[in-house]
């Protein structure tokens, strides 16, 4: 990877406050390579990070949105794609400066990227983020979990139907003889009772209800969250929970952790998920399967969501940070043509950054020979019809969460639970 200054900033000293979404492998990268290096290459300029929880009592989202809401916040940040639309509204981000990033326009920016892969940080001819991640889900499964159980391992080309990984699953569970306590789930949503993300909430229920032929919860703009669609991805919920007896929200303590300690035997997670667990245990055996489909012999129900963080500024900022932001945008992700941070940031984080560079870059063609279960990533760019999710961190976003926590939690029916949900969003219409 070749790494440069970008002195002369326009002033000397220089503090850069950071924020990111707490994801041990980011922390480490930006602590022990980007930062250091950057303030290495630029004498004065300082780098302060500062990572915070995704969710729980201040989630990252609401700590960024009220800071920036009150004028104040950090000068760079990374930021989930379900949240441009309302921040761009409300004024919260910065145009980036295609010059200052090693490009000769905005042209040029866009054009150094996959088409169309930016679209959800550009408005009125301005970029307002460059990437941190650029993903979509795959099926995780632990082959210690599957070996113990007697199980095939899954296929790594074809999807699997709902309905047999909920029957795998269901073998995968295991509970204590004398309490009934879980010692393990054949299957994690990602959402669970110490992670109540809406982002996850929405991701998991999207791609079922896109599977069953219905994009969003509204059509043509009107509420539609109690249709057939809407009620079969409840159901698959519902029966993965109480059916299969596959998932329990309480069993599952840590997101990466319980993978590699055998107490989650399949999750869908994005190319990020490897290192994640590697953290645990370096030799974890895992395979990795195309999303689950309702029905794998019908093409239109392979359908997926996709997602992006990516990097923006604060137009709070002074003139002088911001340059000097953007001089450390530069620095680890790479100008005009040039795919060697790119490269650097999939084979340590799985982040894809879909620079146009990256996909022939003898790096990352060395990174997908070594690790084939990439595979499965790949080719869901090619096979799945993807798209990004319309409603999470919303007021449509919190009832789907009540929604989906009323059948989890409650047990509620999927009908019942989808005309609740059916019935709010009308009075918010």
């Amino acid at each position: 990877v070749t790494l440069f200054a970008l002195l002369p900033l326009s002033a000397t000293a220089q503090t850069i406050e950071l924020w990111v979404h707490e994801f041990p492998p980011l922390q480490e990268a930006l602590t022990t390579r980007w930062i250091p290096q950057f303030e290495a290459a630029n004498p004065g300029v300082t780098v302060k990070m500062t990572a915070i929880p995704f969710t729980g009592v201040v989630s990252y989202q609401a700590k960024l949105l009220t800071a920036l809401s009150t004028g104040g916040g950090p000068d760079l940040f990374d930021l989930g794609s379900w949240e441009y639309e309302r921040f761009l509204d409300n004024g919260y981000l910065a145009p980036l400066d295609p010059t200052l990033l090693g490009y000769a326009d905005t042209s040029a920016l866009l054009a150094d990227y996959v088409p169309n892969t930016l679209t959800f940080a550009t408005r009125d001819g301005s970029v307002y983020a460059l990437f941190s991640e650029y993903n979509t889900l795959a099926l995780f499964f632990n082959q210690d979990m599957f070996d113990a159980a007697g199980i095939p391992y899954l296929s790594e080309t074809e999807p699997t139907s709902w309905d047999d990984i909920g029957n795998i699953a269901g073998r995968l569970t295991r509970r204590d003889a004398r309490t009934g306590a879980y010692d393990a789930v054949g299957y994690q949503f990602g959402f669970f009772s110490n992670f109540r993300s809406p982002q996850w909430y929405a991701q998991n229920f999207y791609a079922i209800m896109r599977q069953h032929g219905q994009d969003d919860i509204y059509v043509d703009g009107v509420p539609a969250a109690d249709s057939e669609a809407a009620v079969a991805a409840f159901q698959t919920i519902y029966d993965f929970t109480f059916v299969y007896d596959a998932y329990n929200p309480d069993a599952i303590a840590n997101w990466f952790g319980d993978f590699p300690q055998e107490r989650v035997g399949m999750v869908l997670a994005g190319t990020w998920f490897v290192p994640a667990i590697r953290g645990f245990d370096p030799d974890q055996r895992f395979g990795v399967a195309p999303h689950p489909v309702t029905d794998p012999s019908d093409r239109d129900t392979w359908k997926n969501i996709q997602w992006s963080w990516g990097w923006s500024l604060n137009p709070n900022s002074d003139a002088a940070r911001r340059e000097a932001a953007h001089a450390f945008l530069r620095f680890m992700l790479g100008g005009d043509g040039d795919a060697d941070q790119a490269a650097w940031w999939f084979q340590n984080l799985g982040y894809l950054q879909p620079k146009q560079g990256l996909f022939e870059h003898p790096d990352y063609l060395a990174y997908l020979e070594a690790n084939p279960w990439l595979n499965a990533f790949t080719q869901a760019f090619e096979d799945y019809e993807l798209g990004y999710v319309q409603h999470s961190y919303d007021e449509a976003g919190a009832a789907l969460v009540r929604a989906i926590d009323r059948i989890i939690y409650d047990r509620m029916t999927p009908a019942d639970t989808a005309r609740l949900l059916q019935n709010e969003l009308v009075r918010g219409f």
